[in-house]
């Protein structure tokens, strides 16, 4: 540990195996509340990520862990769950370090991948592994679901526990081999997953973790070793993602960006909003995919509405994430604190008004903090309201308020669709605006809310498949169907 509370580690994770990269392969990690370097970590190379597929690929091929019964392999997955949960205090306080998250939400996400384990326990004996089924022709089969092979799941920086573990709990029960590739930012933190791989005696290549910069990171999504990429990240990274894997028909799952809005009607309470609106765009420091950032609001409420909301985002305590009364602690790296304040900067050159926030609180005189942040007179068009902005910034727009097809419009109008809200006293009136949301998660009188029981994804920009849910398990399998009596009847033609 260093004298700030963190871990130190020189070593990654190959294939049960820890061993310690060149001495070119480090990265320095800077603590984003005091700006200075707490550490360095050890990243991947090219010959580590060929090490770890090819394990990986032996380990499917050959090895016992695809072999195993489901209930032999969540045996293991349990007690990788319990090494997590048992260790979330000393994991937290490494993410908190790495990212600035405060430190109850850090040591939260770890306990909440403990916790997706027990959920796919709950759910997987009901998963449909097996079916019978008779064709149109008259002939009986067996449909499987049988594991997709080798998986390199590529997670970001912002919620690296959480997102981990939707993708490892159901591919490794599903009975895949799997390369867990963290940020560089996380270098250490994803570790974590090693320290319980080894603790609950996974077979060896089974699982490999490691962080690796762009090159690596790119070797391994092109790996013809590798037979599926589960990526969470931005659409412009899913982008190329998909691109490298198109040539050999690697499956992929993309769970992208958002740039989520909540439509307010006419009638909603103040009360209502006020309670709503301040956490669902300053959770994880506003640096989460699915924020809803930016308010769609009735033209003659809007000043009314935003004023309020204002006042309670004012008193969001925002500083040191290892003050346990903080909500909101610092932006994850230099570069993207400037990128904020450039957007924010480029909003008002464009007419828009800060409300509240937009700049670094006065009494944090270091560390990349900014305030939490309300912009209104805003063109929905504008850079602001159409950019995921990764920050804890939301935007007021506004629409008439006899033209609630201009609101969903508006809502509807970005190249994202991953999550959305409407607000409103009309329940029956709330549905039926809801239904007209082209998003993937739709909140009825509540900005955001996350279940890992229930399927998690969007449309259009915001991705490719689901997490979550009995649903996160599909894309870690297979269709085979086993012909039980004889071939099928082909009708012939000309």
């Amino acid at each position: 540990m260093t004298s700030s509370g963190t871990m130190t580690r020189e070593q990654i994770y190959i294939a049960g195996k820890w061993q310690r990269p060149g001495d070119t392969d480090w990265v320095d990690l800077v603590d984003p509340s005091t700006e200075e370097v707490f550490t360095r970590a050890p990243l991947a190379d090219d010959a580590a990520v060929d090490a770890a597929v090819s394990a990986a690929r032996l380990a499917f091929d050959r090895g016992p862990w695809p072999r195993l019964t489901r209930d032999e392999r969540m045996a293991v997955l349990l007690k990788l769950a319990s090494f997590l949960e048992k260790h979330s205090a000393e994991y937290g306080q490494q993410v908190v370090s790495e990212i600035g998250l405060p430190l109850p939400f850090a040591r939260g996400g770890v306990i909440n991948a403990a916790r997706q384990a027990r959920y796919v326990a709950e759910v997987y004996s009901s998963y449909p592994w097996q079916e019978g089924r008779r064709g149109v022709t008259g002939i009986d089969t067996v449909i499987e679901r049988v594991p997709v092979g080798v998986v390199a799941a590529i997670v970001p920086w912002n919620s690296s526990f959480s997102l981990s573990a939707s993708k490892l709990f159901p591919a490794l029960l599903a009975g895949c081999t799997m390369i867990l590739k963290a940020s560089p930012l996380n270098a250490l933190s994803a570790l974590g997953f090693a320290d319980a791989a080894e603790y609950a005696g996974l077979p060896e290549g089974v699982l490999s973790v490691f962080a690796a910069a762009a090159g690596p990171s790119d070797h391994l999504v092109r790996h013809p070793g590798v037979d599926k990429i589960a990526f969470t990240g931005s659409d412009a990274v899913g982008r190329s993602i998909a691109a490298a894997a198109a040539p050999s028909f690697k499956r992929v799952t993309l769970e992208l960006g958002g740039k989520s809005g909540g439509i307010v009607l006419p009638d909603t309470s103040l009360e209502r909003l006020t309670q709503a609106v301040p956490p669902s765009f300053t959770l994880n420091n506003g640096e989460a995919c699915a924020a809803m950032t930016r308010l769609i609001v009735p033209e003659s409420r809007a000043e009314e509405i935003v004023t309020a909301v204002a006042a309670e985002v004012a008193k969001i305590p925002v500083g040191d994430p290892r003050d346990p009364h903080t909500a909101v602690g610092p932006i994850v790296t230099k570069a993207q604190f400037d990128r904020i304040l450039a957007l924010i900067g480029s909003a008002v050159q464009d007419g828009g008004r800060i409300v509240v926030g937009g700049q670094r609180p006065e009494y944090l005189e270091r560390g990349y903090y900014i305030a939490p942040t309300i912009i209104d007179h805003v063109a929905p068009e504008s850079r602001i309201a159409q950019e995921e902005v990764f920050g804890p910034v939301l935007t007021a727009l506004t629409y008439p308020d006899s033209d609630i097809d201009r609101a969903v419009e508006i809502a509807n109008g970005t190249n994202y669709g991953l999550s959305a809200a409407v607000f409103g006293e009309d329940d029956g009136q709330v549905r039926a605006v809801a239904e007209r949301l082209r998003s993937g998660s739709v909140h009825l009188n509540n900005g955001f809310t996350v279940d890992i029981g229930i399927p998690f994804g969007g449309f259009k920009c915001s991705g490719l498949g689901r997490e979550f849910g009995p649903e996160g398990i599909d894309p870690y399998v297979e269709s085979r169907a086993i012909f039980l009596n004889g071939r099928p009847y082909v009708t012939k033609g000309t």
